[in-house]
């Protein structure tokens, strides 16, 4: 039988294009694997020509394939949207279709504000049998299906920002179609977005991770507090050993006001991608030019 490649979708608009670089790298950089057992795809929300080749630049360093997709925006007519979830995230609802005719077990989805700081691989070993993804708690949001008057054995509440998806259980419940109608029916519900609808789609048909496949910004920050000891207990263990980071909240680490140090995580990977190095032959440009003005 043909083996998958470990298959990793990102969904980005052209602002997020040197992030979900950095990820990229940060998987590459991180893994046991050759480099060419990856394929990277990015759901392309108008990425520019400029930044596509950056993107490329970057991967062919290491010889992974990276792939550009796009979705059709009419079945996201009903998104709403805000300062801080632009449309771009509800990409990830429909990725799963994008892939029917390709037979993969498989599909990693992640943020393009994440950093894998280990070999993610071994997420390939994982038993997805009777589920329909695996993630991971969303953390400080412990109750949110109580207040959706969600109907379910479990009140656990994934976040959606890391989804390791089974694509057969995904593709023949036709979960795609059934999370976007639950946007079309229920706008007032969707306080969380694509995430909301995700979680009232999926309740009880996900298998629950430990929080260091997706060590969240407020984890990783002590800034919330599990309402389990066994969760709190886990959520230590996440901060000495971190999986993927998730730069979760509206701070990212490229902004200046993000002063922790878990800031030094992304730079060190951002530095290793074709963008950072644009930006010195930039720089170098401007003290030339500036130069060349001083003394004229």
């Amino acid at each position: 039988m043909k083996k998958d490649k470990f298959t990793v979708v990102s969904s980005c608009n052209d602002g997020f294009a040197e992030h979900v670089s950095a990820l990229f790298v940060s998987i590459l950089e991180n893994t046991e694997h050759s480099a060419t057992d990856f394929d990277f795809y990015v759901i392309d929300d108008e990425i520019s020509i400029a930044n596509k080749r950056l993107m490329r630049e970057t991967i062919k360093e290491y010889d992974a394939a990276l792939h550009f997709l796009t979705i059709d925006k009419k079945y996201f007519a009903d998104a709403v949207e805000s300062d801080r979830i632009p449309e771009t995230a509800y990409y990830r609802i429909a990725i799963p279709e994008l892939f029917r005719d390709q037979d993969l077990e498989r599909i990693l989805y992640l943020d393009c504000d994440m950093i894998a700081l280990a070999d993610i691989s071994e997420l390939w070993e994982i038993d997805l049998s009777g589920y329909t993804l695996a993630a991971v708690e969303d953390a400080g949001f412990h109750h949110r299906l109580e207040k959706m008057e969600i109907a379910c054995d479990s009140t656990k509440y994934f976040n959606s920002g890391f989804m390791l998806i089974n694509m057969r259980k995904w593709l023949s419940e036709n979960v795609t179609n059934r999370v976007l109608r639950y946007i079309h029916d229920n706008p007032d519900k969707l306080k969380f977005h694509d995430q909301d609808a995700l979680n009232a789609i999926l309740h009880d048909h996900w298998l629950q991770l430990h929080p260091k496949w997706n060590a969240q910004s407020y984890i990783m920050k002590r800034e919330v507090q599990h309402p389990d000891p066994e969760g709190e207990k886990e959520y230590f263990q996440a901060r000495r050993d971190p999986k993927i980071l998730h730069y979760s909240g509206h701070v990212k680490p490229w902004d200046p006001e993000f002063t922790s140090s878990l800031k030094k995580y992304y730079e060190e990977y951002e530095d290793l991608t074709a963008f950072s190095e644009d930006e010195s032959e930039e720089e170098k440009s401007s003290a030339k030019l500036s130069s060349s003005r001083k003394l004229g």
